[in-house]
């Protein structure tokens, strides 16, 4: 066996990330090349009217520029949306308005994300989806304020567990995004376009970088 003390790590040696912001000064965010891929893969469930956090990014890409679109944020001082409310707060959303919920990357700074789940189920209508997507390995968000702490980290059968609960087993498909190489690059702050092609891992569930499911509202 040959050394494998610290002397030997090469870059892992470094005791600082590359980018403190998960590449996005460096590129594209690893992560995001995964958040892609799901949402690509399921945009025939994204339709109108739909509900978004924070912007309509995905919305507009996925569904058009004219798609009628909400936008949620805990923030007032987001001038971009269009509905102030916590979404772990009771019967915070609109009932059964959207065919849609994105809830992409969100979970992780809601105080309760079973209760935010719930307030997403109601606002859906019969036979409308959630595609929702939470970090697996990641480092904590280094914007971290009262609004927007960073609680929470997800495996694939503990997010599906958490759908399931809220909209029933039948209801649900997660899986993990993500392998051994991708998430040590993605720790180290390095974009998508330096870590080259991603790795065909299987699901995901050994080293997800990023965790993605979809749930159905039934009638």
């Amino acid at each position: 066996m040959g050394d494998l003390g610290p002397s030997s790590w090469g870059v892992l040696a470094r005791a600082e990330p590359f980018s403190d912001c998960f590449g996005y000064d460096r590129g594209t965010p690893i992560d995001r090349r995964y958040i892609d891929a799901f949402l690509s893969a399921g945009a025939h469930l994204i339709r109108p009217p739909l509900l978004e956090v924070g912007e309509n990014v995905y919305a507009r890409r996925f569904a058009g520029e004219t798609a009628q679109t909400d936008v949620v944020d805990i923030d007032p001082d987001n001038e971009d949306a269009t509905l102030i409310a916590d979404l772990a707060g009771h019967e915070s959303l609109p009932a059964a308005r959207y065919r849609c919920v994105l809830l992409i990357q969100t979970l992780q700074y809601v105080r309760d994300p079973r209760a935010a789940l719930v307030n997403v189920r109601r606002s859906l209508v019969p036979g409308g989806s959630l595609l929702v997507t939470v970090p697996g390995i990641s480092r904590t968000d280094p914007v971290d304020d009262a609004l927007m702490a960073d609680r929470w980290r997800f495996t694939p059968a503990g997010l599906r567990d958490l759908l399931a609960e809220v909209f029933g087993p039948d209801s649900v498909q997660c899986r993990g995004y993500g392998g051994l190489r991708g998430a040590t690059a993605f720790l180290y702050g390095l974009a998508a376009e330096e870590s080259g092609q991603p790795e065909e891992d299987g699901d995901g569930t050994e080293f997800p970088i990023v965790v993605c499911g979809t749930a159905l509202a039934g009638p």
